[in-house]
């Protein structure tokens, strides 16, 4: 099966290499031309978080939690989708600029710009690691090597075709590979025993409840949860990206409402496989293991050209995601902190911005290996530092203020660090979330007191 695994991981290279013959400037690389049909976006945009944290990681925190401990995702990741095709897909795709650093820029001045793009290239780092670490995990199951070796081949996989392709070869790798993906996850389900759904009853009480109790403070985690990805991801240059990518205004917004419905359907498969480790292999929970009990579960009940596909979906969903997680802390690197670097072209500044980033991120993933824990910390970042900034630059242009977007980014993250040093009762997302917007009211008030007394 590793051979063939292996061929599978060598067919898709071959896609995205023959994709690449369409890049010849950074904006082909960067944006795809920004002539992706309907179902290329509506395939790019589902692929955004569809990797690690769905398949190994959600499904792991399931088996363990039950259903609100998966808020985040993929109901949350569901959310963000929605809100894409509903409300920001419209206003994104009009946007005269190349990247979401050029967004602050425009709206709020150069400082802004730089802070803003610093903070989303590192927000980034979370993500793209957590992807490397399932890769990882992968390679290491077949070939029977240690993490610290895996790793490090699977981002040379990742760069073999997105260093030359760029957005075209992601999404042409992720048309091709989402098939796999759903195929493979139904294959999943149908092969589990077959009275799973009648031993539901056997649960632990309020194993698959919706929503929280009435104590405590349950409901003050339980929104949270659905802000880390629902909001948190919103003002990220990979949603930009994706939607910017899109051939018209139009396919951009019934792309991300496809993709959220799309994502919500396929994001329950893995929690399904979950459920039924809870129910007959409690004992793949006990302990810290470095590979995921759904994997066990795949080589349990599976047949052999079962668990090819298995596979080969599991591969398919981690290698969409952080390939296109690769590129867009590469297009912020490459088009706002290098712009200025003539030395290179455009494309080249590109390719090398996406080197320094894979090898930031390997870097992280052999440091940190919890893949939830990895992806939740990323969205919150964003959330905590972005939001506000992207809501008034967006929609209240009167309110516009320099000062206001960088006090709100600031004392955001300072808040939401503090809070979480301090163990707060309630989510410290949630003071760095409300802190960030009181700050950008003061910023505004400052401004304005300062330009009346200079007139």
């Amino acid at each position: 099966m590793g051979w063939a695994v292996l061929a599978y991981v060598l067919a898709s290279i071959g896609i995205g290499l023959w994709a690449a013959r369409r890049v010849r400037t950074s904006q082909d690389f960067l944006l795809a031309s920004r002539r992706l049909p309907l179902l290329w976006s509506v395939s790019l945009l589902f692929s955004t978080w569809f990797g690690a944290e769905t398949i190994l990681g959600a499904s792991e925190t399931f088996a363990r939690g039950g259903l609100l401990a998966v808020i985040e995702d993929p109901f949350g990741s569901a959310l963000c989708l929605l809100l894409v095709g509903v409300w920001l897909a419209r206003p994104f795709y009009r946007l005269p600029v190349r990247t979401f650093g050029d967004f602050y820029a425009m709206h709020f001045g150069p400082w802004t710009e730089r802070l803003a793009t610093a903070l989303m290239i590192f927000s980034y780092f979370g993500w793209i690691a957590a992807q490397l670490v399932a890769l990882g995990q992968a390679l290491s199951y077949f070939s029977g090597a240690s993490l610290t070796l895996t790793i490090p081949l699977a981002t040379l996989l990742l760069l073999s075709y997105t260093f030359w392709g760029g957005l075209w070869s992601v999404a042409a790798v992720d048309l091709a590979q989402n098939v796999v993906i759903i195929v493979g996850l139904m294959l999943l389900v149908f092969f589990l025993p077959e009275s799973w759904w009648n031993e539901v009853h056997r649960l632990p009480e309020g194993f698959l409840r919706f929503t929280p109790p009435a104590e405590g403070h349950r409901w003050a985690e339980y929104i949270a949860a659905w802000m880390i990805i629902g909001l948190g991801s919103l003002p990220q240059q990979d949603m930009y990206q994706r939607v910017a990518a899109a051939r018209s205004e139009t396919t951009a917004v019934r792309a991300g409402i496809v993709a959220a419905v799309l994502y919500l359907t396929i994001g329950l498969l893995p929690l399904i496989g979950g459920m039924c480790v809870r129910l007959y292999h409690p004992e793949w929970l006990k302990g810290e293991s470095a590979v995921s009990p759904i994997l066990y579960l795949v080589e349990r009940y599976l047949p052999a050209w079962g668990q090819w596909l298995f596979w080969g979906a599991l591969i398919s969903a981690i290698m969409s995601s952080a390939s296109g997680g690769l590129l867009a802390p590469a297009a912020l690197l490459s088009e706002n902190l290098f712009a200025r670097w003539h030395r290179f072209a455009g494309l080249w500044k590109a390719r090398v911005s996406l080197l320094l980033v894979s090898l930031a991120c390997a870097l992280l993933a052999l440091y940190e290996q919890n893949i939830y824990e990895l992806v939740a910390e990323s969205s919150i970042f964003s959330l905590v530092t972005l939001f506000w900034p992207m809501v008034v630059g967006l929609h209240a242009p009167r309110w516009r203020s320099p000062v206001g977007a960088i006090g709100s980014m600031l004392f955001g993250l300072a808040v939401y660090y503090l809070a979480k040093a301090a163990h707060t009762a309630l989510p410290p997302m949630l003071y760095g979330f409300f802190a960030g917007l009181v700050a950008y009211g003061i910023g505004v008030l400052v401004e304005r007191v300062l330009t009346f007394r200079s007139r």
